[in-house]
Order: structure tokens, then C-alpha cells, then sequence
């Protein structure tokens, strides 16, 4: 048996195929092309958005220009200007978006001083860290070992537009404190006064230091320091190292109280207490346990009344306190 190959009908198929394919090739051509033309009238019919730029300047001191330059580039956060109130302080504002007074100080970089004064406006982000302002050199890596971040993907993705790194202009660094280095002459000098206390105990402020109609007298007169409210029996604590210098159950106004000397000239005392936990001459450490909190000498309720002394000048507690 033999096998007969059929040219003429090879031809035929082979011709057919061929316009067939080359069909195909055309359609998928045209439909190529159709697709490049629609695509291009969409795009040319979208307005093109450009990245706001602008000074470092008014980068540093207009806080509405730096709320706009942010804005599209910052992943997840969102940032608003507000304008400081009648009995509005930083402390109160961070309290109030639940994260600490360092975000924002660290997103205010124009900020000199702690004291904030009404229609003041303030840059408030949306979650807690604060705005590194570029540096000549840096990179993602420095970046992120200056803050303790182990993943840069973590700075990327927040500052997710950020293509590069432009000396002068601010990224976001989420869930950290600013970096001292980088800031003003004046808040690196405050910063460093606030390394040197610790709060005695947590509570509400209940008089702030200054001039005040003091409530069981009557008369005005500058309060010498803070009072914190408190339960009796509270633990209060050494604000600093230091030694003791007063550990008295009567000490006029202040009634049951603890005086403690510091480094570099400074007195802190802690009045109205209920209890003693240390003596005279005693060394102590910051946060040691010093006594109880209690409502003994001139007082109208329970709270703790802290002072901040250089020699004999009386000074602000909120200069040294977080």
C-alpha cells in the first residue's frame, strides 16, 4: 500500500491558512491601535495634578503650605490646621488626639517655645510622629537609624510619593519623637531643661505657677509652683537625683513635705503629703518613692504641690515637665 500526497489540495490549505493568519495579524494590529488611541484621549482629557512645591522657607513658617505639601504625599495620615483657643495648651491638644505632646511639637518645627497663644495656628496630623526635614545627604537607611525604624519600607510606604529626597523639605516619621538635633536653638535648649525632671506623679494640673487669687485666702499672689491632683495616698516620686535636704511633718503652709537638692543648683519640693518615705541626708534616685500624697497644711482638697527652684528663684514646673 502506498501513501499519495495530494499537492494541489497542500496548496489550497496552505493559501488558506495563510490569509487566515494574516487576518488575525491585522485585527490584532488595528485592535492595538483603536486601544492606543482611546488610551491617549483619556489621558489627554485628565487634568494633570502636579506635586505642590515650595520654599524651605515657607515650608518652615506657613503652616497652611505645609499642610498642602504634605497632603499627597503622606500615606494614612491627615493633617489639618487649627487655630489655638482660649485655654488651649499643647499638652491639652495632644491629650485631646491621643498622642503625646512630641508629635506636636515634632510637626511644628516653627514652634520656639512651648506657650501657645490664641488664633496660633498649629499643624495637627491625624496619628502620632513627627516630620524630619531633609538633610544634605541623607538617605532612606540614615534615616531610619536615626529614629530606631529596622524597615525603611515602613518610611517609604508612609511617604509613598516621595521619589527623592530633597534637602529641606519634610517626610513623615510615624510613631517617633523629633529628632533634637534638628530643631530650633530655643526648643533644643527646652528639650534639654526637660531631660533634667520627671514628673512626680500623674494627675491633672490643678494651678499652674504665677500670679493666682489663692483659694483658702483669698489673696493674689504668685503661686511658686504647680499643684497636681491627687488621691491620699498616692505614690509620688523624686523628680531628679539628689539628696534630701527637708523630710518634715511640719513645714508651715506646705504641711507634711519633702525638700530635695539637685545637681546644678536646683530645689524641688513636694508639699502636702501624707506620709514620709525617706530622711534628711538621704541620696535618691528620679522616680525613687519619696512618700504619699495627702491634704495636710493650707489646702482646700487632696492634691500635691511641686516646686522648681534655682537657688532661691522660684521657676515654672512646666519648663521641666513632659
Amino acid at each position: 500500500m502506498s501513501l499519495k500526497f495530494n499537492l494541489p489540495n497542500f496548496k489550497d490549505y496552505a493559501y488558506r491558512w495563510s490569509i487566515f493568519f494574516t487576518i488575525l495579524i491585522c485585527a490584532i494590529l488595528a485592535s492595538q491601535i483603536i486601544v492606543r488611541i482611546i488610551a491617549y484621549r483619556i489621558v489627554a482629557d485628565v487634568e494633570i495634578v502636579e506635586m505642590p512645591t515650595f520654599s524651605n522657607d515657607i515650608l518652615l513658617n506657613d503652616i497652611d503650605a505645609r499642610r498642602q505639601f504634605l497632603a499627597p504625599r503622606i500615606k494614612g495620615v491627615n493633617f489639618f490646621v487649627y487655630s489655638v483657643r482660649n485655654g488651649d495648651n499643647l499638652w491639652k491638644l495632644a491629650r485631646k488626639y491621643h498622642y503625646s505632646v512630641h508629635t506636636l511639637i515634632g510637626n511644628n518645627p516653627q514652634l520656639k517655645t512651648y506657650n501657645v497663644s490664641i488664633n496660633q495656628k498649629l499643624l495637627i496630623p491625624s496619628s502620632g510622629g513627627s516630620l524630619h526635614p531633609v538633610q544634605k545627604g541623607d538617605t532612606w537607611e540614615k534615616i531610619a537609624d536615626k529614629y530606631d525604624i529596622d524597615d525603611i519600607k515602613i518610611l517609604k510606604d508612609t511617604n509613598h510619593t516621595v521619589n527623592k529626597l530633597v534637602s529641606g523639605e519634610y517626610i513623615f516619621i510615624p510613631g517617633r519623637r523629633p529628632a533634637v538635633d534638628l530643631m530650633n536653638q530655643n526648643m533644643q535648649e527646652a528639650y534639654a531643661l526637660r531631660d533634667m525632671f520627671i514628673s512626680p506623679l500623674g494627675g491633672a494640673i490643678t494651678s499652674s505657677f504665677g500670679r493666682r487669687r489663692h483659694p483658702v485666702t483669698g489673696s493674689v499672689s504668685v503661686h511658686g509652683g504647680i499643684d497636681i491632683r491627687a488621691p491620699i495616698g498616692s505614690l509620688v516620686g523624686a523628680a531628679a537625683d539628689g539628696f534630701v535636704i527637708v523630710a518634715s511633718y511640719d513645714v508651715g503652709y506646705y504641711g507634711v513635705a519633702v525638700f530635695i537638692d539637685h545637681r546644678n543648683g536646683y530645689i524641688t519640693h513636694y508639699g502636702h503629703l501624707s506620709s514620709i518615705a525617706v530622711q534628711e541626708g538621704q541620696r535618691v534616685r528620679a522616680g525613687q518613692f519619696i512618700g504619699r500624697s495627702g491634704a495636710t497644711g493650707r489646702v482646700t482638697g487632696p492634691h500635691l504641690h511641686f516646686t522648681v527652684k534655682k537657688g532661691d528663684q522660684p521657676m515654672d514646673p512646666l519648663r521641666f515637665l513632659w
